[in-house]
């Protein structure tokens, strides 16, 4: 790998030199491996980058020493980042493992570093487009991804799953006073992307195109919706999940039986999923009063998978059926 982005280089990495304020000749071109990453000749400099929303910042990072020899997990050799205003060097810094550059239209930026070495922790950090430090914020878990308002007035990060009350957190953040000012565990899960739609509100966009707002306090503003394009899942894992964490309505029931027959109907239907989809049928069918065929169902569910959990459901159906 590292000799494949020398040749893309074109000459030997070399340990960065600081760059002029000025440049005669556009500062910037661009290294031919997709749109995510760029190459910075004058600073011998290859690494990841992100746009603001306008186009006139350009946040590069590189989570990999100045040699270019070690990158990703490592105990040392710090990367490094810099922030462009068209071809002018605004703001420049190292972080141990930098990672998830965001910036907004205002120069604002927030970088993820997934720090050194084992465990679980990171650290969050916003600066100005000075290269001030707006925050930083430590975790006891990895970083999993971080996001900032177009007017760089606030800013998120998300954790991943771990022990202890980081685990899972998405954590918001007011620029403009430079402090946190929530902290909550979202219902829909993991997002891809953040923005901020209004005041008190912040919007997570999905993998499939979903997006789903939230209250600054957490509160699910979209649960009906999102509760609804759950119930209509492919995924038998997502329906399960989705019996654990909601009241089953009569509504909802009838939609998700629908979506479980057509997983059952699927003829490549992996061998495992078939007692779970049965299972999450058969519940929605005792919840609707269909007490013989929820029966029906944790019957079948129990004789390919003794240890799906549904023996003592069975037993009481009989006992009321009979």
């Amino acid at each position: 790998m590292i000799d494949f982005i020398k040749r893309l280089l074109g000459s030997p990495q070399t340990a960065p030199r600081r760059a002029p304020t000025r440049m005669d000749e556009p500062m910037l071109s661009f290294g031919a491996v997709g749109d995510r990453f760029v190459q910075i000749a004058s600073l011998d400099f290859f690494g990841q980058y992100r746009r603001s929303p306008d186009g006139r910042w350009l946040l590069a990072w590189r989570d990999g020493n100045d040699a270019g020899t070690h990158g990703g997990h490592r105990s040392s050799g710090p990367g490094r980042f810099y922030l462009f205003e068209g071809d002018r060097l605004a703001a420049q810094g190292r972080a141990e493992r930098p990672n998830d550059g965001q910036v907004a239209d205002n120069g604002s930026f927030v970088i993820n570093d997934w720090l050194f070495g084992d465990g679980l922790k990171g650290v969050f950090r916003a600066y100005r487009g000075d290269g001030t430090l707006l925050l930083e914020r430590s975790f006891t878990a990895n970083l999993l991804n971080n996001g900032i308002a177009d007017d760089g007035g606030m800013a998120v990060c998300q954790t991943c799953n771990a022990p202890g009350p980081d685990g899972s957190l998405l954590t918001i953040f007011d620029l403009a006073s430079g402090r946190e000012i929530a902290g909550w565990v979202p219902e829909s899960g993991w997002a891809q992307s953040y923005a901020f739609p209004e005041a008190g509100r912040i919007r997570l966009r999905y993998h499939d195109g979903q997006a789903y707002d939230y209250a600054i306090d957490g509160q699910f503003l979209d649960r009906d919706r999102w509760i609804d394009a759950q119930a209509r899942s492919d995924n038998v894992h997502v329906l399960h999940n989705l019996l654990r964490g909601s009241a089953l309505t009569p509504m909802m029931s009838g939609k998700i039986i629908a979506s479980v027959n057509a997983i059952l109907a699927e003829p490549e239907l992996a061998p495992a999923e078939r007692p779970l989809a049965l299972k999450v049928r058969g519940l929605c069918q005792e919840a609707l009063g269909n007490l013989a065929s929820a029966l029906s169902d944790y019957e079948e569910a129990i004789a390919l998978d003794p240890k799906i959990g549904l023996k003592r459901k069975a037993a009481e159906l009989r006992r009321r059926l009979a």
